[in-house]
């Protein structure tokens, strides 16, 4: 990795601004949870729906596994504490991801 990378993703603000963006985006992913729920599903152009509401989701998990690695890096060098609340965000993504391809979110 870039020397240079690595030390601006060290930076305890790195992170917190990261974990902010992804805490933001991710209330935007539920703002946007309606469009491949039952109504958003059942109209003519909801393969639209989908794909808008998988760019917000990949968004979400993407600003928070960079939350997360920036962290782990921080975590690496002074033993800060394990970041909880961006590994728990990424696992919530995961699952949306996994629901929304088993069909699970239309019910």
């Amino acid at each position: 990795m870039n020397p240079e990378l690595k030390k601006f993703l060290q930076k305890p603000a790195t992170g917190s601004v990261l974990t902010v963006a992804s805490g933001i985006s991710f209330f935007f992913t539920c703002m946007c949870l309606p469009l491949v729920g039952r109504a958003g599903s059942s109209v003519p152009y909801a393969e639209q729906n989908k794909l808008a509401f998988l760019g917000v989701l990949g968004l979400t998990f993407t600003l928070a596994a960079l939350a997360t690695w920036s962290k782990m890096a921080r975590r690496s060098g002074d033993k800060s504490p394990l970041p909880y609340w961006s590994l728990g965000l990424c696992a919530v993504c995961a699952a949306l991801f996994v629901l929304l391809m088993a069909g699970l979110l239309a019910v």
